[in-house]
């Protein structure tokens, strides 16, 4: 369920099959394995040992030699705000390690204080090989992405000689990197990443309220990047047929009280409130999603 964006082979990265029709053939080489998705999960024993070894099986049946990189989300975004648990991506470095497999971090959501931390795998205390950024790196003020490497990859690309064949019409532009030094300034000068931090821990017993509801399956949340997951029935974890559409109920009628956030595949409701939230407004946030989901409740 991984989203990693929409050009040619960044949709071939893509585990998300929505993103795939109508634009095929997609670039041949990419694998997917199963999201480390803890509410979802049925295996037995620990949920991230579980889905680290359901990665590495992908990968041993492909042959390691035949793969480059594992490419991962700190925090699934499209795919459903996904909270992988704590031990996965420890065990995915280790997994990446035994088999000579490089492991890309897709920070574009989760960088420059998003999960209260200026970047989410640090929330796992493991360092990957890349780190693709984005958004958060200017604030959305101006498009601007990046990527940071190791110096073990940074030398080995080094030893092509020359000039590495790589880059787009708009690389390095100007404007956009000053917007992104003044904006990283600001982060820094306001503390916004502490922030994000401290408002988390306030939006998370918040959210976990909404279990009162026989909607809410499932609320997850690290920092200010959140997910509720609505189910047709709490015990056995049946979703809403797609058709009902009762995410996207729920968002209109939050809407229509001035309170805005993204109803995913799956019936998630994802939540990104900006860094500089007040307490007070994340608990209208809240308020309204409580009454928002109970309305969409009487209605079914």
């Amino acid at each position: 369920k991984g989203y990693h964006g929409l050009t040619y082979g960044a949709t071939s990265a893509t585990g998300l099959p929505m993103f795939w029709d109508g634009v095929g053939p997609l670039a041949p080489g990419f694998l997917h394995a199963p999201a480390p998705h803890p509410y979802r999960y049925e295996g037995d024993g620990s949920a991230g040992e579980g889905y680290a070894r359901a990665l590495e099986q992908v990968i041993e049946e492909a042959g390691p030699e035949t793969v480059a990189a594992v490419v991962a989300e700190p925090v699934q975004g499209a795919g459903g705000a996904i909270v992988p648990p704590p031990d996965y991506f420890p065990r995915v470095r280790e997994v990446c390690d035994r088999h000579g497999v490089l492991l890309i971090a897709d920070e574009v959501i989760t960088g420059f204080g998003r999960t209260g931390r200026w970047f989410g795998m640090e929330h796992y205390g493991v360092v990957p090989d890349l780190m693709v950024f984005a958004k958060g790196v200017t604030s959305g003020y101006l498009p601007l992405s990046g990527v940071l490497m190791t110096r073990d990859v940074h030398d080995t690309l080094r030893e092509l000689h020359g000039t590495l064949p790589h880059g787009f019409t708009y690389s390095g532009h100007a404007t956009a990197c000053a917007v992104a030094l003044r904006n990283l300034r600001i982060i820094e000068e306001e503390g916004l990443v502490e922030r994000a931090r401290a408002m988390g821990e306030v939006l998370r017993p918040a959210l976990e309220g909404l279990r009162r509801h026989e909607l809410v399956g499932d609320v997850r949340s690290l920092g200010l990047v959140a997910g509720i997951e609505l189910v047709r029935d709490r015990a056995t974890r049946a979703s809403f047929d797609a058709a009902a559409g009762v995410g996207r109920r729920v968002m209109l009628a939050a809407m229509e009280e001035g309170v805005l956030f993204r109803a995913l595949g799956g019936d998630v409701l994802a939540i990104s409130p900006p860094l500089v939230i007040t307490e007070d407004e994340l608990q209208r946030v809240v308020d309204t999603i409580d009454r928002a989901i109970a309305r969409v409740a009487a209605e079914l």
